[in-house]
C-alpha cells in the first residue's frame, strides 16, 4: 500500500494540472476586472473565488461509484466546524497511517477527477481537502510543501471564437508558479486560518497581475515583477506559526497579436 503513495499522488496532482488548463480561459475572462473580492474566512468556515467552468452545451461528467463513495468518505470530515479545528487535529483524522493516507488520496483523486465546479461542496473538496492531502503527503514524503499558482490575464477580445466557443483574446498572459509555505506550528493554526491565508496570497497575485499594462507585462521584466510582488505578499501574510515563502515562477507564456513570448 505504501508504495501506491506517489502514483496516487502524482495522479491527483495531473488532475488538478488538466483541471487547471481547462479552466484557464474562463479564469482569466473572471478576473480580467481591476475590481476582485478578497478571500474571507467566517468563523468555521472558508469563502473563497474558485475559477468556475461554464457548463452550457455540456453534458455532466459522469460520476462512478468509486467517485461516489469517495466523496461520501471525505464528505463525513466537512463538520459544523471544520474550520475552527487546527492543521493537527484535522490532518490527523483525514489519515494517521500511512494505510490509511493510501486510501485518502485515492478518494481525493476519484473526487477532484469527476466533482463539477456547481458541486455546493466544490470549495471544500478543492481548497480545504487539496491543502490538506498535499501536506500529509509531503510530511510522509519528507518533501517540500508547495502549493500551485496559476495566473493569467487577457484583453483585447478579437469579434471571433476558437473551435469551443470560447472568447479569442490578441493579449494573454499566463503564468504558472509555486508557493512553498510551512506550518510550523500545526497545532496553533486552524483549518480556515490556513485556507484563507493560501488563498489571499494567489489572489492578490491575480490582482496584481490584472493591474500591470499591456506594456509592463509584455516588454518589462514581468518574473522579476511577479517575484517582488510575492516577496512583498510571503512577508505580510507569514505569522510565527506559518510561514510562506516567495513564489517560485516557472513559466510565463504571453500571447501578443499573434507573437508568442516564453520567459
Amino acid at each position: 500500500m505504501k508504495k501506491c503513495l506517489p502514483i496516487i499522488f502524482a495522479a491527483l496532482l495531473m488532475i488538478s494540472a488538466l483541471t487547471g488548463c481547462a479552466n484557464q480561459n474562463h479564469l482569466a475572462r473572471q478576473n480580467s476586472s481591476p475590481e476582485q473580492n478578497n478571500a474571507t474566512a467566517p468563523s468555521g468556515e472558508t469563502s473563497i473565488s474558485q475559477p468556475i467552468t461554464s457548463t452550457t452545451g455540456a453534458s455532466s461528467p459522469t460520476v462512478s461509484p468509486a467517485a461516489s463513495a469517495a466523496y461520501e468518505k471525505l464528505i463525513a470530515y466537512k463538520t459544523e466546524n471544520y474550520g475552527e479545528q487546527s492543521i493537527a487535529d484535522f490532518n490527523e483524522a483525514l489519515a494517521s497511517t500511512p494505510d490509511e493516507l493510501t486510501e485518502f488520496l485515492a478518494a481525493v483523486a476519484d473526487v477532484i477527477s469527476t466533482i463539477s465546479p456547481s458541486d455546493e461542496n466544490y470549495d471544500f473538496f478543492t481548497t480545504t481537502i487539496t491543502f490538506s492531502s498535499q501536506e500529509l503527503y509531503c510530511e510522509h514524503m519528507r518533501e517540500e510543501l508547495t502549493f500551485s499558482m496559476p495566473l493569467s490575464k487577457q484583453s483585447r477580445p478579437c469579434d471571433y471564437l476558437d473551435e469551443d466557443g470560447e472568447t479569442v483574446y490578441d493579449f494573454s498572459c499566463f503564468v504558472e508558479a509555486n508557493v512553498a509555505y510551512s506550518i510550523n506550528a500545526p497545532e496553533l493554526v486552524t483549518v480556515a486560518e490556513r485556507d484563507k491565508e493560501l488563498l489571499i496570497f494567489k489572489e492578490e497575485m491575480q490582482k496584481y497581475l490584472n493591474g500591470l499594462s499591456e506594456e509592463e507585462i509584455a516588454g518589462g521584466d514581468i518574473k522579476t515583477m511577479l517575484k517582488t510582488k510575492s516577496t512583498e505578499l510571503a512577508n505580510s501574510l507569514s505569522t510565527e506559526n506559518m510561514k510562506l515563502s516567495p513564489c517560485d515562477i516557472y513559466m510565463i507564456e504571453i500571447h501578443n497579436a499573434g507573437t508568442e513570448i516564453i520567459k
